[in-house]
């Protein structure tokens, strides 16, 4: 389970809160383990996941008609047992519901495929059993699921945090004027921010991935080649590992963006952020094509102290700043004095998997955090000099009941490669 069920329940507790609904796909995906079709598409409204604080009362997950006919096939690709699908007729003379004559709390499946009685397996048969006895237990809609699954659970008239309180006016438009919708955005990142023991070898997974793409990336490296072609490379590379390059970020000269060729002698920047089942993956190295400044091989000795001092530093109960503290003091008094940034962030299911500043408040810092056990973050350190040149490190990193266990092997040390004459895409 991806869940942190307990935490999940002391929030809850903390808030005043009877049950949590979730509406963007992570965090469906969080509460249920399920990822579905409509969720690939990152299409909000189409899913819903429903956690009752009371565990002995029904968790739900809310999709599509053709979706919960899946779990016939894979029932085991959610935790939560109360499964509502809604569907709709998809037919071209017949695609509205009719509320004046039909029940949006039990509809028939909206699409009746065709079926080749004589040739049909005893598994087919035993699917067309199970469809049968699901029909005219479907909602019209998502919305309609989403009510019966609260009111399977006795929470007509609950206290519900949600990601998105837009459902709280839906929900009592048809007919659900009790419940409460409130704002919880922020309380599912502070949930996130803990990680199960599955989450962990998911960022294990995506740690690993990523490190071993990007130092194929920077092998690949030739005087020239075009910056751009670097992050093909680094797609590539992500997806033979089973994963989904998302970006990856390089600059010379603080460009800090993938136009250009690549530039002898000059450092060059890598900032990768990629994904395994929805989990991130985030890493940042420096390297130079032929030989380095000596000023850079500095400053790079430099980076390596403060990173180790990071290393030093997290614990359970340390702060975001003051690990932001003990690593610029710890490269300033290594003699890079006009190092000045460096920002922490968790990191999982999104590339920032803590409470951070929304509306109003934005765009604020990320200092106010807590390490606690079991989170997971990165430390981005990045820098830029008008004139000199940029740098970039960063590392995932798990925290532990004492310390830190990194999960990328925090070897910030300056990539050197020879500087070979670009001559031609490597892939294309």
């Amino acid at each position: 389970m991806l869940l942190n069920r307990e935490r999940a329940n002391r929030i809850m507790d903390r808030e005043g809160l009877d049950a949590l609904i979730a509406v963007a796909p992570i965090n469906v995906y969080y509460l249920s383990d399920y990822w579905g079709a409509l969720m690939r598409m990152r299409r909000p409204f189409y899913n819903y996941a429903l956690l009752p604080r009371d565990p002995a009362k029904p968790a739900a997950l809310i999709v599509t008609g053709v979706e919960h006919l899946r779990f016939f096939h894979k029932p085991d690709a959610t935790w939560m047992e109360n499964r509502i699908p809604y569907v709709h007729p998809v037919y071209q003379d017949r695609r509205d519901f009719d509320p004046d004559v039909e029940d949006p709390e039990a509809v028939a499946y909206g699409m009746k495929w065709p079926i080749s009685h004589n040739t049909l397996s005893p598994r087919d048969e035993e699917y067309l059993a199970y469809m049968e006895a699901h029909k005219g237990k479907a909602a019209v809609n998502a919305l309609y699921a989403l009510k019966m699954g609260i009111t399977d659970a006795g929470l007509e008239n609950a206290r519900i945090g949600s990601d998105d309180p837009r459902i709280g006016g839906w929900l009592h438009e048809i007919g659900m004027p009790g419940v409460q919708i409130s704002d919880a955005t922020t309380l599912f990142r502070e949930i996130r921010m803990v990680k199960t023991p599955r989450e962990i070898e998911l960022m294990r997974k995506v740690a690993t991935m990523n490190e071993e793409a990007l130092e194929a990336v920077i092998d690949s490296i030739r005087v020239g080649m075009p910056r751009m072609e670097l992050e093909t490379i680094y797609n590539v590379e992500i997806a033979k590992r089973g994963g989904r390059g998302l970006y990856l970020a390089t600059g010379q000269h603080g460009t800090n963006n993938n136009m250009g060729g690549v530039l002898e002698g000059e450092t060059i920047t890598f900032d990768g952020l990629c994904e395994y089942q929805n989990y991130h993956g985030d890493l940042g190295r420096v390297a130079v094509v032929g030989t380095p400044r000596e000023d850079v091989l500095q400053r790079v000795e430099a980076v390596k102290i403060g990173c180790q001092a990071l290393l030093d530093t997290i614990r359970p109960g340390v702060t975001g700043a003051e690990a932001t503290a003990a690593v610029v003091d710890a490269v300033r008094g290594a003699g890079f004095e006009g190092f000045f940034f460096a920002t922490p962030h968790s990191i999982g299911l999104e590339h920032s998997d803590h409470k951070i500043p929304i509306g109003p408040v934005l765009p604020g810092g990320n200092g106010e955090f807590v390490f606690e056990e079991n989170m997971i973050f990165s430390l981005d350190m990045p820098y830029y000099e008008i004139g000199w040149g940029n740098m970039h490190v960063e590392d995932q990193i798990l925290v532990t009941a004492d310390g830190v266990e990194p999960l990328t092997n925090c070897d910030v040390s300056l990539r050197v490669r020879p500087a070979i004459p670009y001559e031609g895409p490597v892939y294309g």
